[in-house]
């Protein structure tokens, strides 16, 4: 078993290392610095890392089992889910998501349902009996590439919006492109500015719905504004370190002394007051629940973002995450980005907007549908399969001590 893990765990060093390495700029934007920034990254690393090591230890310990391939994508899915909220959770690259290609389960069972499924195809590819490895594993592999993600239509009312990608946090700019919009809706991105309504006053007739800085009873959110009603979504899930300590004040002498900033942003609650339009700010789109609880029952989602200290990788992957939530939802999603990248995406990839590529400044604009309707995904989120995948362990162990 040592072997597999070893393997797993080398596994997961490499592909870590060539999927998140723009931590090292997102940690020494703040001045860090190379050494500990490459410290930090390098942990960050060998942690996630575990995870594909004890995956892979699970396959010498069930390889001979003849219901492995019911017992490996539960682990599979079990594990991704507790890489999820365990250290206030990183739920980033889960399988499901990487190949768009098959992306046609996620409005039934979302992206980690979709890992479970890709977790169980290549499982039943080793079966002997013929019903197992030709017939259900071609038909996940139809569901995946033929399912109705790739083919998802909405029949609503139509709204127009535009979003903008200023490349600063400059509020007179930022207004100056608002105003010269070409619809009244206008998407701004993450965190601009402390939320005053004094800005209503220098927009000519502009609805905004935009991030801010606001205070409730001396804490502080990270929250999406909209300027028309004053409807706040708060954040929720806080970037470690970046927004929140993660571990209290047990770090904070340390983060001071390498000149680590000490945000201490208070945390929006699961369940908020909803309107017609769902707010999603920054990573916490990459969380299941979050998702599922602020997208179900609205019509369209808004993804606002700053990605201008993660480097270039992750502005893309954070791309395809919102394209992914799209297509679970049935929603278009309209993501507006500091300084790129921006899109207002369809569920069905061919009606998105054109990009604002990295570095790009200016503004997109869009007609889209809205659709109040659930997916499944949204109804039920991961709980099922969440139930299903601990009652298949649960009875591997007692089947496992009955022999014994």
């Amino acid at each position: 078993m040592k072997k597999y893990f070893l393997f797993g765990y080398l596994f997961g060093v490499i592909f870590w290392s060539f999927s998140v390495y723009w931590i090292f700029s997102a940690i020494n934007f703040y001045g860090a610095g190379n050494l500990v920034s490459f410290l930090m990254t390098s942990l960050l690393i060998l942690y996630l890392s575990l995870y594909s090591g004890l995956f892979f230890s699970s396959i010498f310990l069930f390889k001979n089992n003849r219901y492995r391939w019911l017992i490996l994508p539960s682990i599979f899915f079990l594990l991704e889910w507790i890489k999820s909220w365990m250290i206030s959770g990183f739920p980033w690259l889960n399988l499901g998501i990487i190949f768009d290609q098959l992306w046609g389960a996620l409005p039934i069972i979302g992206i980690s349902g979709t890992s479970f499924i890709i977790i169980m195809f290549v499982c039943l590819l080793f079966e002997r009996n013929p019903f197992l490895k030709l017939g259900l594993s071609t038909s996940l592999m139809i569901l995946m590439m033929f399912g109705p993600g790739h083919y998802q239509t909405i029949d609503g009312k139509s709204l127009k919006l535009t979003v903008i990608q200023p490349g600063t946090n400059d509020v007179e700019k930022i207004i100056a492109l608002t105003n010269e919009a070409a619809h009244d809706l206008v998407i701004w991105p993450e965190a601009v500015a402390w939320y005053d309504t004094s800005i209503k006053k220098q927009l000519e007739n502009k609805i905004v719905i935009g991030g801010f800085f606001t205070k409730s009873n001396d804490q502080v959110f990270a929250s999406l504004v909209n300027t028309a009603d004053d409807h706040i979504y708060n954040k929720r899930n806080l970037v470690p370190f970046g927004e929140f300590q993660p571990f209290g004040r047990l770090l904070s002498t340390l983060n001071a002394f390498f000149n680590i900033p000490n945000s201490n942003l208070s945390r929006g609650k699961l369940i908020q007051k909803k309107s017609f339009w769902s707010g999603l700010i920054c990573w916490e789109l990459a969380f299941n629940a979050t998702f599922v609880n602020r997208t179900k029952d609205t019509s369209f989602i808004i993804h606002s973002s700053n990605d201008s200290w993660y480097g270039q990788s992750m502005p893309e992957q954070h791309l395809k995450l919102a394209r992914a939530r799209a297509v679970e939802s049935n929603k278009w999603v309209a993501r507006s980005t500091t300084d790129g990248i921006s899109q207002i995406i369809s569920p069905n990839k061919k009606e998105s907007s054109k990009m604002l590529k990295r570095g790009a400044v200016g503004s997109i604009s869009a007609e889209i549908k809205l659709n109040e309707k659930n997916t499944p995904y949204l109804i039920y989120g991961d709980h099922p399969l969440l139930l299903i995948c601990i009652i298949i362990l649960l009875l591997t162990v007692l089947q496992k001590n009955k022999i014994d």
